[in-house]
């Protein structure tokens, strides 16, 4: 179970001493959109330019984005909610994710760079050696339309009221993942996995009782 975490639009948890350690950490939201959305893009275009047939290229980038769905999943099951038994690891690892869990900031809601990049470098060099060249181009490249999908659909869920039945969907599910017990629904922009995976919760049945 988790405690009830404080939503705020000011800073205010400072993890580090040092002014360039603390702005690692903060994202301004439109900057995912501005880095990643063009580099998406341009693999997506990539993968034409160099002979892929446009219906090829497309069905790459919606196979990129369903498989960014488990990897979302696998991540923020397995590595976000990873608890090293070592108490310095567990304060080196906090950042990572538990932060998110007792604090809402705006600028921490998205994947700073210095998270974001790495992994995105991890994950492309192991699809490069899955796929080969130039089939990873317009998948990653629709990998990476998934991870922005996840990225504001996450910031949406915790700093907007929707209107609307999927969107609703989307907010309750996250929201009791935050505050009715965090081994629930660890899908944010999809609950396929969880449905998969049993970490849904049954209709009828509160999340309390799970």
């Amino acid at each position: 179970m988790t405690k009830k975490a404080r939503v705020t639009r000011e800073p205010e948890v400072r993890l580090y001493k040092s002014d360039f350690l603390e702005a690692l950490t903060r994202v301004h939201p439109a900057v995912p959109i501005c880095v990643w959305g063009p580099i998406s893009l341009g693999l997506v275009y990539l993968g034409y330019y160099l002979d892929l047939s446009a219906a090829r290229v497309v069905t790459l980038a919606i196979i990129g984005g369903f498989v960014w769905t488990f990897t979302e999943y696998w991540l923020h099951r397995w590595v976000f909610h990873f608890e090293p038994r070592n108490e310095k690891l567990r304060e080196i690892f906090y950042p990572v994710h538990q932060l998110h869990h007792d604090v809402q900031e705006w600028d921490r809601l998205l994947a700073p760079p210095m998270m974001a990049v790495p992994l995105t470098l991890i994950l492309m060099s192991i699809f490069y050696w899955i796929l080969g060249t130039p089939t990873v181009f317009p998948f990653f490249g629709g990998f990476l339309i998934g991870y922005l999908c996840y990225d504001y659909i996450h910031f949406y869920t915790h700093f907007v009221t929707p209107s609307n039945g999927l969107g609703k969907g989307l907010r309750k599910r996250h929201l009791q993942h935050h505050f009715a017990g965090d081994d629930i629904w660890y899908g944010v922009s999809s609950p396929l996995w969880d449905y998969v995976f049993r970490t849904h919760v049954p209709k009828g049945v509160k999340p309390t009782e799970m």
